[in-house]
């Protein structure tokens, strides 16, 4: 008994001293860390410095410290310190740096824009990337390194007047290899413009572009060349081309990290390095002293220049003035055209010259086989003067009796279609030149004639900037959006062709109502593309127009070609206070409309009274209902 006790007490004290051991120890850690001997970086890992965020020469700063950053259109980060991170990482790894920011917003256009591209790799791989975590916001442990720049000439803080921005918008691993995403934005925040610019893209050895948008791609010598489209190859003053894009696939982990950017300016050859520094400026001072001018004060200039907000390029055509000419015509400064200038589609709305959304209002012709003596000058000069109307919207049906392809005179159909255009242009007003798809339901059925068509028109009035294509009224039926897409995506290549930078009007399913559907899947590879949405206010109420809105929403570019207040037979009584909820939704967008039609017959949707055979200068009595009622809503 008494050698149990004593075996029990020897047993006691050896773990006593044990315990006392561990707890000594315990005392020496917490000491050691207290005095700074110790340090853990986040989530428990050694924090990382030197080298793994050295790319724009910033060297070991810690990248929590001043870390300001600028969120740019399209989602794309630029950091004050000219500062990227992780260039030693697993750029394959998800992302997992705070996120409880706002969440990058979707954008739209064409251009300014990330088009979803289909790609041969396998998509239904798990991402390794995740494009919804906002770019820019990882720490030195858990890299973001999608978002970076370099300089052109530095001005106050390191901000360069012109900057090249690359943005990995997402990554994944396919059956070839992996797939990398990426958008390039070159901002011009110069005094003048930069015109032919090229990017070479380094170290491109085992890699090959998968596909591309908004520019051209030639790879030679382990290099990646990436040059403008036709309608972006100038960038103007205070201005960015944005949306540029390309899937690169490679075999291995790869990232984007060397890359230059060469234009020409007026001062000279200019040349920014990503991630390193420009000699733009030694080359332009050189041409100006060897020209025998004095070299300006650039830095002053930049930092007025830094004071101006750029604006989004879009598809800019040359501008459009007034005191010049609109198709051989002088364009005063007081008509539509000479007030707006040539239009674009930018971030999802129509916008006039400098950038600013534009509402248009206007009217369209009945079926031009059936009401050709609408198509008048006079008839146009009453819609300007009186109704403050901006744009005449030309129908020819392609199907219906006397139809463009069912037997109609087409020779006498393009001729009122070039006597509109001629009217429209003389009075300084938009045109539409709408190939008035109805009664096939499928555009596909005349697509060959509609191809012939546009290609006709398109090359004789590219120069003329103030003419829009619609190039499918209404598709009905058992139309699906994909007949419509794949018919539009025989057509517009033929108009950009020779229009590169006109307005394509696209019509959606359902008579031009299932505007979700292009929402969801929609036209890429082309810039200034709308989808038009019709509505008759009487039949088409609260659930047609919330889908308007949602796609607005959404940042799709709509265009109301076709309206009217009654139902959506063209007869019927009016039904104003689904009519006013109506312009008051495509106001609050600036979502431009157009009035179903110009003629007196017998019916609720005719502008004309019925009983009136003027061709102009209506008095308010010679005008329907209908007519009236959008003449004050233009006039409001």
């Amino acid at each position: 008994m008494r050698e149990m006790n004593e075996q029990k007490y020897s047993r006691n004290m050896a773990l006593s001293f044990l315990a006392g051991i561990a707890l000594g120890a315990v005392i020496v850690l917490v000491l050691l860390w207290a005095l700074g001997y110790i340090s853990c970086g986040e989530g428990g890992q050694a924090a990382e410095t030197g080298a793994d965020f050295a790319l724009s020469g910033t060297g070991a700063e810690s990248p929590s410290e001043n870390r300001e950053t600028i969120q740019e259109p399209g989602g794309s980060v630029e950091s004050s310190q000219e500062t990227s991170w992780g260039t030693e990482s697993e750029p394959m790894q998800e992302t997992s740096g705070e996120t409880e920011s706002e969440p990058t917003q979707e954008t739209s256009g064409e251009t300014e824009s990330e088009p979803a591209q289909e790609t041969s790799g396998d998509m239904e791989s798990e991402p390794m990337w995740n494009p919804s975590s906002k770019p820019g916001t990882g720490t030195a442990s858990e890299p973001a390194d999608n978002g970076q720049s370099g300089p052109q000439e530095n001005g106050e803080d390191g901000q360069g007047a012109v900057s090249l921005v690359f943005q990995l918008n997402g990554s994944w691993s396919g059956e070839e290899g992996c797939y990398y995403q990426y958008t390039a934005v070159i901002e011009n925040n110069s005094d003048q413009k930069i015109t032919d610019w090229e990017i070479t893209v380094r170290d491109f050895d085992g890699c090959r572009v998968d596909s591309y948008w908004c520019c051209g791609t030639e790879e030679k010598d382990g290099l990646l060349v990436i040059t403008p489209a036709d309608y972006n190859a100038e960038i103007r003053e205070c201005a960015k081309a944005e949306g540029i894009g390309l899937i690169i696939l490679a075999k291995e982990d790869w990232e984007l990290t060397e890359a230059s950017l060469e234009a020409e300016t007026a001062g000279g050859r200019l040349t920014v390095v990503f991630g390193g520094e420009s000699d733009t400026e030694n080359d332009r001072d050189a041409g100006q002293e060897a020209a025998g001018q004095e070299v300006p004060d650039q830095e002053g200039a930049d930092r007025d220049m830094t004071d101006r907000e750029p604006q989004s390029q879009g598809n800019r055509g040359p501008d459009i003035q007034a005191g010049g000419s609109l198709g051989g015509h002088a364009l005063a400064g007081d008509t539509p055209v000479g007030s707006h200038g040539r239009l674009r589609v930018e971030s999802g709305s129509l916008v006039d010259q400098e950038g600013t959304p534009c509402q248009l209002h206007g009217v369209s012709t009945h079926g031009l086989a059936w009401f050709p003596e609408y198509v008048s000058r006079e008839s146009f000069r009453t819609f300007r003067n009186e109704w403050d109307a901006d744009v005449i919207r030309l129908a020819m049906y392609s199907d219906e009796y006397g139809g463009y392809s069912n037997g109609g005179d087409q020779e006498k159909l393009k001729e009122l279609i070039d006597n509109g255009v001629e009217y429209a242009s003389e009075l300084g007003m938009y045109v539409i030149i709408d190939w008035h798809v109805l009664g096939e339901g499928d555009p596909n059925i005349h697509r060959e004639d509609a191809i012939a068509f546009f290609d006709e028109m398109s090359g004789k009035y590219a120069e003329y900037g103030n003419v829009l294509y619609e190039i499918c009224n209404e598709p009905n039926g058992a139309v699906s959006w994909k007949d419509v897409k794949e018919y539009a995506q025989e057509v517009i290549p033929v108009i950009r062709a020779n229009d590169p930078y006109g307005i394509i009007l696209v019509g959606t399913p359902q008579w031009s109502q299932l505007i979700g559907e292009a929402a969801a899947d929609p036209i890429e590879d082309y810039d200034n593309i709308m989808y038009t949405l019709h509505f008759y206010a009487a039949t088409h109420k609260d659930e047609l127009r919330g889908n308007l809105e949602q796609a607005l929403k959404d940042g799709v570019p709509v265009f109301v070609s076709e309206c009217s207040i009654c139902d959506a037979s063209g007869g019927g009584a009016a039904d104003l206070e689904s009519a006013l909820a109506w312009v008051d939704l495509l106001d609050r967008y600036d979502v431009s409309y157009v009035a179903w039609a110009v003629s007196n017959k017998n019916e609720t949707a005719a502008l004309i009274s019925s009983g009136c055979g003027k061709l102009s200068d209506w008095s308010d009595s010679e005008l329907s209902d209908t007519g009236r009622w959008f003449k004050e809503q233009f006039t409001k």
